[in-house]
């Protein structure tokens, strides 16, 4: 397991790929989780791609990229065509690039519970997507990996990869972000683990509301949750998985009181609801002990002024972690990440 970054963190620093790559690398970390083909190459050039997954490799840095566009046809913003057709396109590029694993993402949270389409609806039509794609993505070898990303849960994209095939889809696995659904962080990733091929790594913590609770993002060692369980389930089943560090500030509601909320969480049993519960009332124990910062208090510290502090936490956090837990990569067994077991079958 290597510890490296999803360059959404590095957004307030203003630099351009090759500078986040060279700030990676000062910064000791490992990898770069890079954001949509597109954003990286305004015309997807493979010259300027090539010269990017060139520069990360001569660092010795893991590199994966995103989609320039969410895999849910209800909000791509553009006709169901030319969206498969720019998926079809980034799959492509990204390919000759050697990168195989594919971040993505299905909306951003309110979507399951504002959009006018039903959310099952869109998971579906979701899928249905993919299974077209299946013939390029199957083509190159490569996968989409969708993220947690507040708004689907594990069981949903547990559901959408087997009916679509796990050759093809996979999860992006978000730490905290499963917080969002009220999943138990460690019941989580014990689930998504065998689907797992990117990650977005961050710690948290919650604080209870009268409709739910708040969440605030923390880095990881500094909020509540329990790596030292969470990163052997995640290498068990993926050993040298990126671990690549997502971070930022701003706080979200979740209102997991109220009878609509639930509705909508069918897989939601009381047991992990119960953990959740419990995980808030450690979080609140923390807080009235002044061991844990009052997320609104602490949110008005912009992200730019602290951001290599709380980067530099998770990194050193993560690191000895992998040391302890004796889940340094393990080159000799199995390839660090599938664009370098793509490229051993060419």
């Amino acid at each position: 397991m290597r510890v490296g970054i999803d360059t959404f963190t590095l957004r307030d620093l203003k630099l351009n790929p090759f500078e986040q790559l060279d700030f990676i690398h000062r910064f000791k970390l490992e990898g770069a989780q890079f954001g949509g083909v597109r954003h990286l190459s305004a015309n997807r050039d493979p010259g300027e791609l090539k010269a990017l997954r060139a520069r990360a490799d001569e660092l010795g840095l893991y590199s994966h990229v995103s989609l320039s566009i969410t895999c849910n046809p209800h909000l791509a913003g553009v006709p169901v065509a030319e969206q498969e057709q720019q998926i079809r396109d980034d799959i492509t590029a990204a390919a000759a690039c050697g990168w195989h694993e594919l971040h993505a993402s299905m909306g951003g949270g309110n979507e399951r519970y504002e959009h006018p389409v039903p959310w099952t609806r869109q998971l579906t039509d979701t899928a249905d997507l993919i299974r077209r794609l299946g013939p390029v993505l199957r083509q190159h070898a490569s996968r989409i990996n969708i993220e947690t990303h507040g708004d689907v849960t594990t069981f949903e994209l547990i559901r959408l990869i087997e009916a679509t095939g796990p050759d093809i889809a996979g999860i992006c696995l978000d730490t905290a972000n499963v917080l969002c659904q009220c999943e138990d962080p460690v019941e989580a990733a014990r689930r998504a683990a065998p689907y797992t091929h990117l990650t977005h790594l961050k710690d948290g913590a919650i604080a209870f509301l009268n409709t739910g609770y708040r969440r605030q993002t923390l880095p990881a060692g500094r909020g509540m949750l329990d790596w030292r369980t969470i990163l052997p389930i995640l290498a068990a089943s993926e050993p040298n998985l990126p671990l690549s560090i997502e971070d930022h500030k701003w706080l979200f509601d979740f209102h997991v009181f109220d009878d609509q909320w639930i509705r909508l969480h069918p897989d939601l049993t009381r047991e992990e609801f119960a953990r959740v519960m419990q995980f808030g009332w450690r979080c609140h124990q923390r807080m009235a002990a002044g061991s844990l910062p009052d997320p609104v208090t602490y949110e008005k510290k912009p992200h730019v002024d602290e951001v290599e502090d709380r980067l530099a936490a998770a990194r050193d956090h993560l690191k000895a972690m992998i040391r302890e837990l004796g889940l340094t990569d393990r080159t000799d067994h199995l390839p660090p990440n599938r664009n370098l077991t793509i490229a051993a079958r060419l």
